[in-house]
């Protein structure tokens, strides 16, 4: 005896040998339907999984690649995500309103002097020597160095980098305050030298720079 199948639909069951192949494919698609409508991430799924990840850039120029502006700008913020943050240093401008009290020429290089680990020293024998280079002995020479052959530099940059690199020697050598540097540094026990120089330091210190 030939077993009849039936398929239920709802509450309706119905005899598979007796539809035709339009309504099976009607109720195929009928069912799809209802599951697309029912389940709807599945096909989402489905398709976001099948299909390749495609990147897409508009801003080629005549296919040589990205228009020089757009490409400057786009590695310039690459970049900028990889270097750390520097911060204004505060010191700075305290520096330079305690210079232009002074009426000193270096309040254009406030910077300059605090990059130098020894900046209090070149400060306050400044001070001591050209009144904050008001007087330059040589030119962008404010601290004597040279004595009586005066070095010249080519700009106060370059004269604050090479004081501070004669201080670190004279520190060095021991020679760590005014008092012990005064003989060698001035060439005679200059009494007010010292004095000078201490007064310029105590007032960073104050101003906390």
């Amino acid at each position: 005896m030939h077993q009849v199948q039936h398929l239920a639909w709802g509450s309706i069951k119905i005899n598979i040998r007796d539809i035709s192949l339009f309504d099976k494919a009607f109720i195929c698609v009928s069912l799809a339907a209802i599951l697309l409508f029912t389940f709807p991430q599945l096909s989402l799924a489905h398709t976001i999984d099948n299909q390749p990840l495609l990147f897409e850039i508009n801003d080629f120029a005549e296919g040589r690649g990205l228009n020089p502006v757009v490409q400057e700008d786009y590695f310039a913020k690459v970049l900028a995500k990889n270097l750390p943050v520097k911060f204004a240093d505060p010191r700075i401008k305290i520096l330079e309103e305690y210079l232009r009290s002074r009426k000193s020429p270096w309040v254009d290089y406030a910077d300059a002097i605090l990059e130098q680990s020894n900046y209090r020293f070149i400060l306050g024998i400044g001070f001591a020597e050209s009144n904050f280079c008001r007087h330059q002995i040589r030119q962008h020479n404010c601290w004597g160095i040279g004595g009586t052959n005066p070095e010249t530099y080519p700009d106060y940059p370059a004269g604050i980098a090479r004081a501070n690199e004669l201080i670190q020697k004279y520190h060095d050598n021991g020679m760590t305050t005014p008092r012990l540097m005064r003989n060698t540094w001035v060439g005679w026990q200059n009494h007010n030298w010292p004095i000078a120089v201490e007064q310029v330091m105590n007032d960073l210190e104050e101003l906390e720079i």
